[in-house]
């Protein structure tokens, strides 16, 4: 039988990889990757936020972070934190999509 590996075959990207990425006119493409960056989520972890899940955290008036619920209501449920950069990214998204017309709720 073949040895197991202890480790998997995946590396984070390096900053100069996510600033080619993020340079991509899609609005989402940014919101998406710089949210993975900064909260370490797995591609999975999409099918469970929503924007009731991003709770700021604020110190004397001021965003410092933000806490991000991944997998809410799962067993496998945890929080982590983005930055306060990133919180008012998603921010400026979400303002975009209801701008556009969409329905946006928590």
């Amino acid at each position: 039988m073949p040895r197991v590996r202890k480790f998997a075959n995946d590396r984070a990207p390096t900053i100069e990889q996510i600033r080619i990425i993020i340079e991509y006119p899609d609005r989402r493409i940014r919101a998406i990757v710089c949210t993975m960056a900064s909260s370490g989520i797995r591609v999975g972890a999409w099918d469970y936020l929503k924007f009731k899940h991003i709770v700021s955290l604020e110190t004397d008036g001021r965003i410092v972070a933000a806490k991000l619920i991944v997998y809410s209501g799962e067993d496998d449920e945890y929080f982590t934190f983005i930055s306060s950069e990133l919180y008012l990214e998603l921010e400026k998204w979400k303002q975009y999509r209801i701008q556009s017309g969409e329905r946006v709720t928590g």
